[in-house]
C-alpha cells in the first residue's frame, strides 16, 4: 500500500500543477476580455452619439439691435452668457474662453465661433443656433474669428500629439522600471530614476515638436511653448506611472493604462468635445491629465497662451503628488531596511571561546600554545621535524 501511494503522489502533484497553470492562464485571458469590453464600452459610450450637452455661448446685443439679448430663444444643450457688448463677446471667443457668441443685430444676428475650440463643437453650435433663429425668422451669419491652422484643418494634430506624449510617458516609465530593477528601489536609485524620467520627458517633447512643426507643418509657430507643454505632459504621465507601480507593483501599470487610455482618451476633448459628452464623462474630463494636456497644447498652439491656468494646475498636481509618493516610499523602504539591520543579531550563536591545544607531544619548544590563535611550533611538535600543529578554536553554543 505504501509503495502504491508513493507511486501515485507524483501523478497527483503533476495534475495539481497543471490545474494551477491552466487556472492562471484562464484568469489572464479573462482579464484581457474584461479590459477589451471596458475599452469598447468606454469609447462607444463617449463617441457613438455625441450631442450638445453643456455648451456655454456668449450673448450680446448691438446698440442698433431691435430686440434685447434676453429675447433670444433658448437652444437645447446651450446656455447663454450675457456679455456687455459685441466687442467683449468677440474677444472672449478669440481668447478661447468661449467657443462661440451670438451677436444680436438690427436685421440679422451673427454667430462668431472659434474653430480652434473644436470643429465638431462649433459646427454643432452653429447648426443648433441657426435652426432656432430660423424658427424665429431671424437670419444668422457665422464668422470664425479663431480658425484652425491650415496644416491642421480638423484639429486632430494637437489631439494626436498629446495622445502620443501620454502613451510615451507611461510606456517609457514602464520600460525604465524594468531596466532599473532593484537599483531603483533605494532613495538614491529613486532620485536617479526620476532624473532619467525628467530628461526623457524633455527629449520626448522636443522630438514631438520637431515632428509636428518643421517636418510635418501641423502645429507651427510655437515651438518653445509646445516644448514646455510637452515636457510637463510627458513627465506627469511618467511620474504618475512610477508612483502607481511603487504603490501597488505591476497592477499599477494596468491602473495607468485605464487612467490614460481607457478613460483619458474619450474624455480628452480631442475626438469628441467635452461639451458633447454626458455628465459622467465631463466630470472625469476635469480630473484626468489627458484632458489637461489637450487644454494646455490648444492654449499654446491656437489661443496665444490663453486658457492654460487650469491645465497647468491639474498637470502640476499630478506631477507634484506623484513625486512626493515616489520619494516618500523610497524613504520608507530605506528606514525599514535600516531598522531591520539595526535589530538583526550580530552573531549566529554567541561569543567564541578558546580551548588549549592538545597534541601527542609538547605544543612548542618554548611553552604551551597561545589562547588567541593556533599554536605555532618553534621546534618539532610531535617528533617530526618542521611540522606545525594548528589548534582550532570552538564556537560556544
Amino acid at each position: 500500500m505504501s509503495t502504491t501511494n508513493q507511486q501515485a503522489k507524483p501523478r497527483r502533484d503533476a495534475f495539481a500543477l497543471a490545474i494551477r497553470s491552466h487556472a492562471r492562464a484562464a484568469l489572464v485571458l479573462a482579464a484581457a476580455v474584461v479590459f477589451q469590453l471596458a475599452f469598447i464600452a468606454s469609447f462607444t459610450g463617449a463617441m457613438s452619439r455625441p450631442t450638445l450637452q453643456d455648451a456655454t455661448v456668449g450673448l450680446a446685443a448691438a446698440p442698433t439691435a431691435t430686440r434685447p439679448a434676453a429675447a433670444v430663444p433658448q437652444v437645447a444643450g446651450v446656455s447663454y452668457r450675457v456679455l456687455p457688448s459685441p466687442a467683449a463677446a468677440t474677444a472672449e471667443v478669440r481668447d478661447g474662453a468661449l467657443p462661440a457668441a451670438l451677436l444680436v443685430g438690427a436685421r440679422k444676428d451673427t454667430l462668431v465661433v472659434a474653430g480652434a475650440a473644436g470643429l465638431t463643437l462649433v459646427t454643432a453650435i452653429g447648426e443648433a443656433v441657426s435652426a432656432q433663429e430660423a424658427r424665429a425668422g431671424v437670419p444668422v451669419a457665422i464668422a470664425d474669428v479663431r480658425p484652425l491652422p491650415p496644416g491642421d484643418p480638423r484639429g486632430l494634430g494637437s489631439f494626436l500629439l498629446v495622445i502620443g506624449w501620454i502613451i510615451g510617458g507611461y510606456l517609457g516609465m514602464t520600460l525604465l522600471s524594468r531596466v532599473r530593477g532593484a537599483a531603483g528601489a533605494s532613495v538614491r536609485g529613486t532620485a536617479v530614476t526620476l532624473g532619467m524620467a525628467a530628461l526623457y520627458a524633455v527629449a520626448s517633447a522636443a522630438l514631438g515638436v520637431v515632428l509636428v512643426d518643421p517636418l510635418m507643418g501641423v502645429l507651427t509657430g510655437h515651438p518653445w511653448t509646445l516644448l514646455a507643454a510637452g515636457s510637463l505632459i510627458v513627465f506627469a504621465a511618467t511620474i504618475v506611472t512610477a508612483a502607481l507601480t511603487s504603490l501597488v507593483g505591476l497592477p499599477g501599470i494596468v491602473i495607468a493604462i485605464v487612467m490614460f487610455v481607457l478613460l483619458g482618451n474619450p474624455t480628452s476633448g480631442g475626438s469628441v468635445p467635452v461639451q458633447m459628452l454626458s455628465s459622467g464623462y465631463r466630470f472625469l474630463a476635469g480630473l484626468l491629465p489627458t484632458n489637461a494636456g489637450m487644454g494646455l497644447v490648444r492654449g499654446f498652439a491656437y489661443f496665444d497662451g490663453n486658457q492654460i491656468a487650469r491645465p497647468l494646475l491639474v498637470l502640476s498636481i499630478y506631477a507634484g503628488v506623484s513625486l512626493v509618493v515616489c520619494l516618500g516610499l523610497a524613504l520608507r523602504r530605506a528606514r525599514a531596511a535600516a531598522s531591520a539591520t539595526a535589530t538583526a543579531p550580530t552573531t549566529a550563536a554567541g561569543p567564541a571561546t578558546t580551548a588549549p591545544a592538545t597534541t601527542s607531544g609538547p605544543a612548542s619548544a618554548t611553552g604551551p600554545a597561545s589562547a588567541t590563535g593556533p599554536a605555532s611550533a618553534t621546534g618539532p611538535a610531535s617528533g617530526r621535524p618542521g611540522q606545525q600543529v594548528a589548534v582550532p578554536t570552538r564556537v560556544g553554543s
